[in-house]
C-alpha cells in the first residue's frame, strides 16, 4: 500500500493477550474502498452466523476510510462495526472527533478486536507499537474520569481515548463507546460488547502522516470541495448546530413527542436550539479537519440541574430526553446529555426506553411496585434523570429499562405492543416517518441495523429536491410531496442508499454530501479526491459499485442471522394517523408497495427481500451465496 491508507490491519486477541499486524491487500481493499465496506467483508467471513455478540467469539472492527485523517473536509470519522447485542443484526456506529485520524496516523486503517480478557484491560496503540495494559483501577469509573486517568498515566494530553462507562460494564444493551470525552459511537450496544470483553478503552497516539499519490491534484480537489461547501444548502447546521431543528420540526409536525403519540410540542420554545446557543453554549466544536463545527460545548452554571461543560446536546438528544418524554426543562436535558456521555449511554435508545416506560405507567402496565414507588409521569425531568442513573447501573427499574423497548414490551405482553416503537429491536430516532418523508419509513423498515435515520443516509434528502450528484446514475424526478408512497420513491431510495454508502465506505461524514454539484461533496468530487489521494484513477461509477457491494453484504450478514422481508416492518403506531397538529392525519399506508419496489430496484428477491445469487455474482460476492 503506497498512498491514501496506512496499509495495515491490527488484530488484538484479548484472550491470549497477543496482537499481530497484517498487511492489507490493495486489490481487495479497493474492491470495498475501506471503512465499513471492508469491515463488512471481515465480519462476514470471520464471524460465523449465530455468534453470540457478547461472547469471546464475537469480533469488533474499528474502521477508518480513505479520506480519514486527510485534508478532505469530511475526514474526521471512524466506524465501529459489530453484531449488535440489542438487535442481533449487523451494526455500525459512527463517531467523529480525532480518534479515527489518530488511529490511521498510528499506522492502522483497521483494528480487529477478538476474544475476552481475563481481567479488565485497555489497548494502547502508540505509533505502531501496541500494549494491552491492565485496567482494574479504571473499572467502575465513568468515561470522564477514565479519560483523565489514562491521560495522566501516559503523560500525554494529545492521546485520543475511546472508553466505555458504567453502562457498558453493566451490559446495558444500548450502551455506547465515547471518544474524545463527548463523541459517541452510540447505537446498538457497542459499550456492552466492550464490557463483555473486559475492554475498558482503546487509546491511540499517532504522529505518522498519510502519503498522497498526487499531491497537486489532491490539493486542487480539496480546494474545489472547500469552495463548493461555501454554498452549502443547510447552512444552519454549521451555524447553529443540529439543535436548530427543534422549532422548525415542531412547526412542521415532524417532531416525535410523547413516544410518537404526537408530532409537535407546545412548549418547544423552552427547548429550542436558539435558547441553547444563547444561554448555555460555551463554544462550537469540530471533528478533526472539519470546517462546519456543528458540535456544541454547553454547561448549566448553577441551580438544581448544574452541569459541567460537556459536548452536546445534539438535536436527537434534546428531543429524546425532552419532548419525547413530555419534558420542557432544557437544563435537565443538558444534564441528561451529560449523564449519558459520562456513563456511556445512547441518548436515543435511553430516551425511547424512558418514554415507553412512561406510557406503560400511564396505562397501568407498569405499577408503583414495579418502579419502587417512582412515579413515571410525563414531563417529570427529575424522574428522567433518576432513570438514567438507574439504567447505567442496572438498579431496580433501571435493569428493566436497560434491555431496550423490544424486550420490555415482550415481557409486559400484548397490551404494550402499541407503545413499542422500534424496528428489529432498535428504537426509532427523532425523525417522524409518517410526516417527514415516506422514504424515512422505508429506511426504518429495511436498514440493516434497525430503525436508523442516518446510516447510510438521511432518507428524507430526496424530498428536498436535491440530487446529491445521483441524477446521472438514474435518480428519478422529484416526488409530489413527502406523503407520496410510490414505486418511484422506492427507486429513488436505492440512489439515496448508494450515495450515502459511498460516504460511509470512504470514512466521510454524510453532512457534507447533501446538495448538488457546486455546493456539496458529490460522488463525482469524491472520485476526484480519492483518485488524487490513492493514485487509483477511481470513477464515481466505481464508487457506486463498491457501495452497492457493501450494502448487499450487510444485508447478507443479517440474512445469515435469520432476518428476511418479514422483519422489514414498522411499529404498529406508525400505521395510525397522527392525531392532531400541523401534520394531523399523516400515516404510513402502503409499506408493502414501497418494499416491493425497493427490492426490485436493488435486484433482490421480492418474496424474501434478500439479494439473489445473480446479484451477488454480479458484485463479486460469491462467498455470500447460500
Amino acid at each position: 500500500m503506497r498512498y491514501g491508507f496506512a496499509g495495515q490491519l491490527l488484530r488484538v486477541n484479548l484472550t491470549d493477550s497477543i496482537y499481530k499486524v497484517e498487511e492489507l491487500d490493495e486489490k481487495e481493499l479497493r474492491k470495498y474502498m475501506g471503512c465499513s465496506g471492508y469491515a463488512a467483508k471481515l465480519l462476514y467471513q470471520e464471524m460465523p452466523g449465530g455468534t453470540d455478540p457478547l461472547s469471546p467469539e464475537a469480533k469488533v472492527v474499528i474502521a477508518t476510510g480513505a479520506v480519514s485523517g486527510t485534508l478532505c473536509p469530511s475526514g474526521g470519522s471512524y466506524e465501529v462495526c459489530y453484531k449488535s447485542p440489542l438487535t442481533g443484526t449487523w451494526n455500525q456506529a459512527r463517531s467523529g472527533g480525532g480518534f479515527g485520524p489518530k488511529l490511521k496516523y498510528a499506522g492502522f486503517d483497521f483494528l480487529v478486536i477478538e476474544g475476552r480478557a481475563a481481567d479488565p484491560v485497555y489497548i494502547f496503540i502508540n505509533d505502531g507499537k501496541v500494549e494491552i495494559k491492565p485496567a482494574k483501577h479504571l473499572w467502575g469509573k465513568n468515561v470522564e474520569d477514565t479519560t483523565d486517568i489514562i491521560i495522566r498515566e501516559l503523560d500525554d494530553p494529545e492521546v485520543s481515548v475511546a472508553a466505555i462507562g458504567q453502562a457498558g460494564e453493566n451490559g446495558v444493551l444500548y450502551s455506547a463507546l465515547i471518544n474524545d470525552r463527548g463523541r459517541a459511537a452510540a447505537r446498538g450496544g457497542i459499550g456492552a460488547v466492550f464490557g463483555s470483553k473486559n475492554l475498558k478503552a482503546v487509546v491511540v497516539r499517532g504522529s505518522r502522516g498519510i502519503k498522497v499519490g498526487n499531491p497537486k491534484q489532491f490539493v486542487e480537489a480539496i480546494e474545489k470541495a472547500e469552495q463548493w461547501l461555501k454554498n452549502y444548502l443547510f447552512a444552519a447546521i454549521p451555524a447553529l448546530g443540529t439543535v436548530n431543528m427543534m422549532v422548525p420540526n415542531s412547526t412542521l409536525g415532524i417532531l416525535p413527542t410523547k413516544n410518537f403519540q404526537k408530532a409537535h410540542f407546545e412548549n418547544v420554545d423552552k427547548v429550542s436550539g436558539e435558547l441553547i446557543n444563547e444561554k448555555y453554549n460555551i463554544k462550537r466544536r469540530a471533528c478533526y479537519g472539519c470546517s462546519f463545527a456543528c458540535g456544541r460545548y454547553t454547561h448549566v452554571n448553577g441551580g438544581k440541574f448544574a452541569t459541567p461543560p460537556m459536548e452536546g446536546p445534539e438535536y436527537e438528544t434534546v428531543d429524546m430526553l425532552g419532548p419525547l418524554c413530555g419534558i420542557d426543562e432544557i437544563e435537565a436535558i443538558i444534564k441528561g446529555n451529560y449523564l449519558c456521555n459520562v456513563y456511556g449511554l445512547d441518548t436515543i435508545s435511553a430516551g425511547m426506553s424512558i418514554a415507553f416506560a412512561m406510557e406503560c405507567y400511564e396505562k397501568g402496565l407498569l405499577t408503583d411496585e414495579d418502579t419502587e414507588g417512582l412515579p413515571l409521569r410525563w414531563g417529570d425531568a427529575e424522574v428522567m434523570l433518576k432513570l438514567l442513573e438507574k439504567i447505567a447501573h442496572r438498579e431496580g427499574i433501571g435493569a428493566f429499562l436497560a434491555q431496550g423497548v423490544k424486550r420490555m414490551a415482550e415481557k409486559l405482553g400484548p397490551a404494550a405492543e402499541e407503545a413499542a416503537i422500534h424496528v428489529k429491536g432498535l428504537e426509532l430516532a427523532a425523525h417522524e416517518p409518517r410526516s417527514e418523508s415516506k422514504s424515512l419509513a422505508l429506511q426504518y423498515a429495511v436498514s440493516p441495523r434497525g430503525a436508523c435515520h442516518m446510516h447510510p443516509n438521511w432518507a428524507s434528502v430526496w424530498d428536498f429536491q436535491i440530487d446529491c450528484g445521483m441524477k446521472e446514475f438514474g435518480l428519478p424526478s422529484w416526488p409530489a410531496g413527502p406523503q407520496e408512497e410510490s414505486l418511484k420513491r422506492s427507486l429513488a431510495y436505492r440512489y439515496v442508499v448508494l450515495q450515502g454508502e459511498i460516504t460511509e465506505i470512504l470514512g466521510g461524514c454524510i453532512f457534507f454530501s447533501w446538495g448538488a454539484e457546486g455546493n456539496c461533496i458529490t460522488p463525482q468530487l469524491y472520485a476526484e479526491i480519492v483518485s488524487a489521494l490513492t493514485g487509483w484513477n477511481v470513477t464515481a461509477a466505481e464508487l457506486l459499485t463498491a457501495a452497492e457491494r457493501s450494502w448487499n453484504l450487510k444485508r447478507c450478514f443479517n440474512a445469515r442471522e435469520g432476518f428476511t422481508r418479514k422483519e422489514d416492518r414498522l411499529p404498529k403506531r406508525i400505521y395510525n394517523a397522527i392525531p392532531d397538529g400541523p401534520s394531523a392525519g399523516a400515516r404510513v399506508e402502503n409499506l408493502d408497495l414501497m418494499l416491493d419496489g425497493y427490492y426490485e430496484a436493488m435486484g433482490w428477491d421480492k418474496q424474501t427481500g434478500l439479494p439473489t445469487p445473480e446479484k451477488l455474482r454480479e458484485l463479486g460476492l460469491e462467498f455470500a451465496i447460500n
